[in-house]
């Protein structure tokens, strides 16, 4: 280990409230040592410090500070293959600006880190989104960014009795709940989970009956002989994700964001003359077989139009009402 992995490694500990300059002289390095490191992190754009008083600094590992960087775009990303479309763009930015793709497993973790604004430009689900706006102002949503592209995966009869999981606060939470009421069905456990990982190794153990769930792992449990319900099949061309903005970010990079904003346009019009190079990009960031990725590719509609219909009937299935939804978006144009 040198003293630049060693700075990372504790700065990765201490999250978005980052670390003073002077507890790294802890580490057992020498006091030019730690500044020749962390010289060459922040060369390497990996680190960023803030003056906090005379002579004193705090520094974050620059995924995880909570304030916009100049030049530097942080997309946040859900594992799923949801995101062609926006891992094209952040490609296409990529030689110009520091573009950094960070992968969560938890829609509420991902959408709170856009919210903290340690995440600059997110695809969430739009309830999630809509539910932080309203709370802590800090966000907006841009777009839409994904329709449909989930369903639920039964190990057996669909039945009263059966324990299905789900993400919490989720468009998953949300059609699972409706397809319920479709089906009569009342006496359904639903529990929830934070990771998709441990939540299909848990459905295979048979820890849990059923999987509200989005693709490829729909793909992925649909190929072992699963019952799999696809929502899209009984509700059309629903919104699961959208694309949204923290607000300090537009006030320090506003140009970088508008150059995002229209590649990431154009890159879902003209998705299908670049599907080879946006399979390869999943299969490097989100960690999917490429068989299961080019399986599940069509398991989504990608489309940035939102319209406020749409959003209003999604809010009626969750059972909200909200004034002044157009406040909540970039452009009230919707």
């Amino acid at each position: 280990m040198s003293a630049k992995d060693d700075i990372l490694s504790y700065l990765k500990s201490k999250g978005h409230d980052g670390a003073l300059q002077s507890e790294l002289y802890n580490l057992g390095y020498s006091r030019s040592t730690i500044a020749e490191a962390l010289e060459s992190l922040e060369k390497e754009n990996l680190i960023v410090k803030k003056s906090v008083g005379k002579k004193a600094y705090r520094i974050w590992i620059i995924d995880e500070a909570p304030f916009p960087v100049e030049n530097t775009l942080r997309l946040g990303l859900l594992r799923a293959v949801e995101y062609p479309h926006a891992l094209l763009t952040a490609h296409d930015l990529k030689e110009k600006y520091n573009v950094r793709v960070l992968v969560y497993n938890s829609a509420l973790e991902l959408t709170n880190a856009l919210a903290i604004g340690k995440v600059d430009l997110a695809c969430s689900p739009l309830i999630t989104q809509i539910l932080y706006a309203l709370l802590m102002k800090s966000i907006k949503i841009v777009s839409g960014c994904g329709f449909a592209g989930s369903g639920l995966v039964m190990r057996g009869e669909l039945k009263e009795g059966r324990t299905i999981a789900s993400s919490e606060l989720s468009t998953m939470e949300t059609m699972l709940k409706l397809f319920l009421e479709r089906r009569g069905l009342e006496n359904i456990k639903v529990t929830y989970f934070k990771n998709p990982e441990t939540a299909v190794e848990s459905f295979l153990r048979g820890e849990i009956d059923g999987l509200s769930i989005w693709e490829p792992y729909l793909s992925l449990l649909k190929r072992k002989g699963f019952n799999v319900y696809h929502y899209s099949d009984y509700f059309g061309k629903y919104p699961c994700c959208a694309l949204g903005v923290n607000l300090s970010f537009l006030n320090v990079n506003r140009a970088l964001f508008d150059e995002f904003f229209e590649k990431f346009k154009d890159n879902t019009e003209n998705l299908e003359k670049r599907k080879e190079q946006a399979v390869n990009l999943m299969v490097e960031f989100m960690g999917f077989e490429e068989e299961l990725v080019r399986e599940s590719f069509g398991g989504f509609i990608y489309d940035y139009r939102l319209t406020k219909k749409q959003v209003e009937e999604m809010l009626n299935r969750f059972g909200l009402k909200v004034f002044n939804l157009e406040k909540l978006f970039l452009s009230q144009d919707f």
